[in-house]
């Protein structure tokens, strides 16, 4: 098995055909619980790999076609990608689930139509739908990764429906960074984690409506 690209947390890898994710990190055995019985729920209801087999710590999902998000909006396609995860963020609403890391870093496209084929990683998943929460880190992702698509951004909100007041949003952004550095917190303040999610609560807290 293969090393798979767009893996920040976990070492994730495929062979075409069955994707092995192995969690690692802060944590790591209530983020692969939570992903674990998220793709039990939400089988047949999203577009979500089937759970082959969930040995402590690992996931056995099957492989998903489609092209990476981020691929695609650096590939220029941003638009349409973006509107598609927007549309997506209502499926989402419906089956009553926040992501929780929402966004074309975690979602997978047909090339021709821009369709999501796939999305990943539930591990931050929770029941109850929010969202702004989903929107907005939809948003981040394509702020701090993808600096140069954020014209694009109204297509998100065009393909969601409607854009929530950038306060909710940028609300939301905040409380995703500081959850995340509070993890990072249980590894020290000398953690190259903590230092990244510090910096992006600054970040974060400096935007202003685009």
């Amino acid at each position: 098995m293969q090393p798979l690209r767009h893996g920040y947390t976990n070492d994730t890898r495929g062979d075409g055909a069955v994707v092995v994710k192995r969690f690692t990190g802060p944590d790591d055995r209530t983020r692969w619980a939570t992903e674990r019985d998220m793709l039990q729920v939400l089988a047949g209801r999203l577009p979500v790999p089937v759970l082959l087999s969930a040995p402590t710590g690992e996931l056995h999902l099957t492989h998903l076609g489609g092209v990476h998000g981020q691929e695609l909006i650096e590939a220029g396609h941003a638009g349409p990608v973006l509107r598609s995860c927007g549309a997506m963020v209502r499926r989402l609403v419906a089956a009553d689930v926040t992501h929780g890391d929402y966004g074309p870093n975690n979602v997978l496209l047909d090339p021709g139509t821009h369709a999501i084929t796939g999305i990943l990683d539930w591990e931050w998943a929770r029941s109850g739908a929010d969202p702004v929460a989903d929107l907005a880190w939809c948003e981040w992702i394509v702020r701090t990764h993808h600096p140069g698509a954020t014209g694009a951004l109204t297509e998100l909100f065009a393909g969601y429906g409607s854009r929530p007041p950038w306060p909710r949003r940028q609300a939301a952004m905040l409380a995703k960074c500081r959850d995340m550095l509070a993890l990072r917190r249980t590894l020290g303040l000398a953690d190259p984690g903590y230092q990244r999610w510090a910096q992006a609560v600054r970040t974060t807290a400096g935007w202003t409506e685009l």
